[in-house]
């Protein structure tokens, strides 16, 4: 009802609703919008990065945020990393 019957257009409104978390709304993002907010980060993406030694991180939100602080923004693709 706050929001029309649609969608939040944004990535704070979006994780505002219960159940929603960053790799969702960042999932809505990209394909209700094709918006690039932050990266989508699984738990595949999260051990290959690791693996790669790219980040050292416990957990899949660590490593979106570690990604997101050296990764430049044009290799955030709508389908994943470019």
């Amino acid at each position: 009802e706050k929001y029309g019957g649609d969608l939040p257009k944004t990535m704070k409104e979006l994780t505002s609703l219960p159940g929603v978390g960053t790799k969702s709304a960042a999932f809505l993002m990209m394909t209700c919008w094709e918006q690039v907010e932050a990266l989508k980060v699984d738990v595949h993406i999260h051990r290959v990065c690791n693996r790669l030694g790219w980040v050292s991180t416990t957990n899949e939100e660590k490593t979106r945020l570690e990604l997101e602080s050296w990764l430049p923004r044009s290799h955030w693709g709508v389908d994943g990393l470019k």
